[in-house]
């Protein structure tokens, strides 16, 4: 009977240990990072989320983590820099951070219209603040964009992706400095820009939806997530 019960329990721990080792292998293998929760899955838990809507859209489904948003036209974060007209009208969902963060953001725009774009967004005030975007550029098609605003906005197209519809954006923060990296498969990333902003306690950090010139775009936000952390290297990312 002794010798019975021995058995099941060494059978037992076998089975636990099995177990746990498939778990971890099952993460190793996942598409992207998830060291982070998703913080798209409490939004619609008014009691639980903690983001905020800025220029909240009048459409927004949100299924399982996945956020599609309807942007409208003339929806757009951007200080043209000849004409100085100010524009702040995209649906802008954040998070207030305080001190150094890494973001990260998944997501498959709606490229249908020139300038459509998805974007991790960061903002101090509305005259200060980060695009960082996957966007249908006027110039390069289907590109990694970013646009720094100090007062005036500036508008570097990066790399070329027109054979790809999904990204991976990160942006990470450390002090006043501002690190853009992007990846195809949400594991290796690569640095896009890095840019100083003004001193601020705190910052807005999360998504945008833009369709600046079309009738309308349906943006599909896949994860999105916030570690408050302090990277060494802000170029590597790590």
């Amino acid at each position: 009977m002794i010798l019975f019960m021995l058995k099941k329990n060494s059978i037992q721990t076998c089975f636990v240990f099995l177990s746990l080792l498939l778990s971890l292998h099952t993460v190793a293998q996942s598409d992207g990072p998830a060291p982070n929760e998703n913080l798209l899955l409490g939004l619609d838990n008014k009691d639980k989320t903690v983001l905020n809507w800025m220029n909240k859209p009048e459409n927004y489904v949100l299924n399982e983590g996945n956020l599609s948003i309807e942007a409208l036209k003339g929806t757009d974060f951007f200080i043209d820099p000849e004409s100085r007209e100010a524009t702040s009208t995209a649906p802008f969902l954040f998070r207030e951070m305080k001190g150094d963060f890494v973001a990260v953001l998944k997501l498959r725009p709606d490229f249908s219209s020139q300038w459509n774009a998805g974007a991790i967004f960061m903002m101090i005030d509305k005259s200060n603040w980060i695009k960082f975007a996957f966007e249908n550029s006027d110039a390069t098609g289907k590109s990694v964009v970013s646009v720094v605003t100090r007062g005036v906005s500036d508008d570097a197209n990066g790399v070329i992706l027109n054979d790809h519809d999904e990204l991976w954006l990160k942006m990470i923060r450390k002090g006043d400095l501002f690190a853009m990296h992007w990846s195809l498969d949400g594991n290796e990333f690569k640095m896009c820009r890095l840019a100083a902003m003004k001193a601020a306690a705190s910052v807005k950090i999360g998504l945008e939806a833009q369709s600046p010139v079309g009738e309308k775009a349906v943006h599909d936000f896949l994860y999105f997530g916030i570690e408050a952390k302090t990277v060494k290297n802000l170029r590597k990312g790590e």
